[in-house]
């Protein structure tokens, strides 16, 4: 059930993520020094995308790459912070999606053990036991050794009988 709510959980701040991330985009656009941080990221990828390109096409050589214009760098930074913030948000869910899983397995794995662990206190009990019991059995088998002896000295001495009822007369 704990599982269930928790995916539930995840799959609603996956859900939620979207809108967030434009909330997130207006905030990084409205901010002086991130805006400009991420048009600057925005024109360095635009610069890696023209070598990409540059270099699929077979094309060599450096070429110089000029900036984009002050509207497609702000529409390529709004997606960058945007497309960023679903990135960072996935990897978060992907990293708590994780330590649940390890903490599960840790959890298994430790039950595992002590189980393990009862088995074996009770395999050494078995084998005290079995111990004991043989010492016993060496013991009672002595003292009946012992007891025929002894009959048999006793029958000797008195002579033997035919039945186990003493003789009358």
């Amino acid at each position: 059930m704990v599982a269930l709510i928790f995916k539930v959980g995840l799959l609603t701040m996956k859900t939620a993520a979207k809108p967030l991330a434009k909330q997130f985009e207006s905030f990084v656009m409205g901010h002086p020094v991130l805006r400009r941080n991420v048009i600057n990221l925005a024109q360095w990828l635009h610069r890696l995308e023209v070598g990409i390109t540059r270099g699929a096409e077979g094309k060599t050589g450096r070429a110089f790459v000029g900036d984009m214009s002050e509207e497609k760098a702000m529409e390529l930074a709004s997606k960058v912070a945007s497309e960023g913030f679903l990135y960072g948000m996935g990897i978060a869910l992907l990293v708590v999606e994780l330590d649940r899983k390890n903490k599960e397995d840790a959890a298994k794995k430790e039950k595992e053990q002590e189980e393990k662990e009862q088995i074996r206190e009770l395999h050494e009990r078995h084998l005290h036991t079995e111990k004991e019991l043989r010492e016993q059995l060496r013991t009672l088998s002595k003292q009946l050794h012992r007891m025929d002896e002894r009959l048999e000295y006793m029958e000797q001495k008195l002579g033997r009988r035919n039945s186990w009822l003493p003789s009358w007369g």
